[in-house]
């Protein structure tokens, strides 16, 4: 209850100001460990990761799991702050976006949405 006193005594302006600060602060870091590692970088350690899957869960019916082994194992390959800030749910969006692009490549050797009619 303490903490709510304190807050209530910071003037609105301000508080505004440090949120967005904080809000700046985590975008720029997003943005200088992306280009750090590169979105390319990420996708081939995920890329590998659902490789990896594939050789280690042979029976059929597993592909939950798969996706599931691969998502965690991504989401430990990145930094702990981003880790506070990308939701699982948002790296599993993420994971699979880039599935469906493999599956597409594969299809004919081109990326042009042709797995999905």
């Amino acid at each position: 209850m303490d903490l709510m006193n304190y807050l209530v005594a910071i003037p609105l302006p301000l508080l505004i100001v440090a949120v967005l600060i904080v809000v700046g602060a985590t975008v720029y870091m997003v943005v200088q460990y992306a280009k750090l590692k590169g979105l390319d970088g990420i996708r081939e350690d995920v890329y590998q990761l659902i490789l990896k899957a594939e050789h280690m869960y042979e029976e059929s019916g597993t592909g939950k799991q798969k996706f599931k082994w691969v998502v965690s194992q991504a989401r430990m390959l990145l930094p702990d702050w981003l880790q506070l800030i990308i939701t699982e749910t948002m790296l599993e969006n993420i994971v699979q976006r880039w599935f469906e692009m493999v599956k597409d490549l594969l299809d004919d050797g081109k990326v042009n949405q042709s797995l999905k009619e």
